[in-house]
């Protein structure tokens, strides 16, 4: 008899335990039942149903800054190297929009940068040109 309760004591301790989390600081996660989406856990100690609800992900809350590299000709045939900054952050109320509605954030930030830059840039050639 002892032996067939040890394995099911253990199963359940296992069980048990996975349905506790801790969520950092500055960071939410986002808590999906069965593939749809359940919720948004802050930090601290969280509870989940384990086997039914997952964790999907964690978005980070705090500013983080992406360096871009822009590369560019002037009239004169001179390359230039440009380092842009970018400083973002995922605003608290719309975490389920950023971690459901962009697949690469840091590409289309990127993608954004340069196409803002090369504007700016050649705008700026044009204003020195006249």
């Amino acid at each position: 008899m002892e032996f067939i309760m040890f394995p099911i004591i253990f199963i359940g301790l296992i069980v048990l335990l996975s349905s506790f989390f801790t969520v950092k600081q500055q960071t939410v996660v986002v808590v999906e039942r069965f593939g749809k989406f359940q919720s948004l856990r802050n930090s601290g100690l969280q509870l989940k149903i384990p086997i039914v609800d997952r964790i999907a992900g964690r978005v980070n809350l705090r500013i983080q800054q992406l360096d871009v590299m822009i590369d560019t000709k002037t009239l004169d045939n001179v390359f230039l190297k440009m380092k842009v900054s970018v400083q973002y952050q995922v605003i608290r109320n719309q975490v389920g929009d950023a971690y459901y509605r962009l697949e690469n954030p840091q590409d289309q930030i990127l993608n954004s940068t340069l196409a803002q830059g090369f504007q700016c840039f050649w705008r700026m050639l044009k204003n020195r040109a006249n």
